[in-house]
């Protein structure tokens, strides 16, 4: 099977993965003229335009080609729901990560918690977090995390934005982007060369509105000006 260079990656193994925030972020990216391939329970993979949901199928560790699955690929995704399945699920996760470090394929994450499952998750992907490339959290993850680190709780947008910076700033994420959708919403991207905003958002689920980020970054780059543009192109 020819797999074409610099194609986006998605990964969700767990149970309706494909209805989660990884399916919805590889849809949008599809949508909007990039080459996506989906990686199924089963160890193979295809085109998104090819894939039929496979959720009966058992997930076995062991199967997975990752040299070859991930060979000439840019981008992989993943989420946050696969680190609260089975053990199986989690370590393909795993694997997928360490392969996509050897093969020079870059990580995005939707974290993708409650309030219930953010524990369990963050304290999974803080041993890697230098893996991640780009990082999606919500308003409320924020104040979760600064909870998790002892912390003072931000109590405004001000205090979320500077929370937001202090968390990429101790983590070295390069695009740590977070969201806040409520009363109109607003979007923040705390990255390398400093800290990128934008207003409002549209209504739309987070996968979307980071696929939308992380295809405006494949145009403009990773620059100070083209990650503003990458942030506003989200917004449209």
């Amino acid at each position: 099977m020819t797999r074409p260079m610099g194609r986006i990656v998605g990964f969700a193994p767990e149970r309706n993965g494909w209805e989660g925030p990884v399916g919805k972020l590889a849809r949008e990216m599809a949508d909007l003229g990039n080459e996506v391939w989906w990686i199924q329970r089963d160890g193979t993979d295809c085109n998104i335009t090819e894939f039929q949901q496979d959720n009966n199928l058992e997930i076995r560790r062991g199967i997975f080609d990752w040299r070859e699955l991930l060979n000439g690929a840019r981008w992989l995704i993943t989420a946050g729901p696969t680190l609260v399945s089975d053990n199986d699920e989690i370590a393909s996760w795993s694997a997928a990560l360490t392969f996509a470090e050897l093969e020079g394929t870059l990580n995005a994450f939707i974290l993708s918690s409650t309030e219930q499952t953010f524990i369990e998750i963050w304290s999974k992907i803080v041993p890697r977090i230098r893996q991640f490339h780009i990082i999606g959290i919500t308003s409320s993850e924020i104040e979760w995390i600064s909870k998790y680190e002892e912390w003072k709780i931000p109590e405004n947008k001000d205090d979320l934005t500077n929370t937001l910076d202090r968390i990429q700033n101790k983590t070295l994420i390069p695009h740590l982007i977070a969201r806040e959708s409520n009363n109109g919403g607003w979007g923040i991207n705390s990255h390398t060369y400093g800290i990128s905003r934008i207003e409002q958002t549209p209504n739309c689920e987070m996968g979307e509105w980071i696929g939308k980020f992380l295809n405006g970054l494949i145009q403009f780059g990773h620059g100070k000006e083209a990650t503003q543009k990458a942030l506003e192109d989200s917004n449209q």
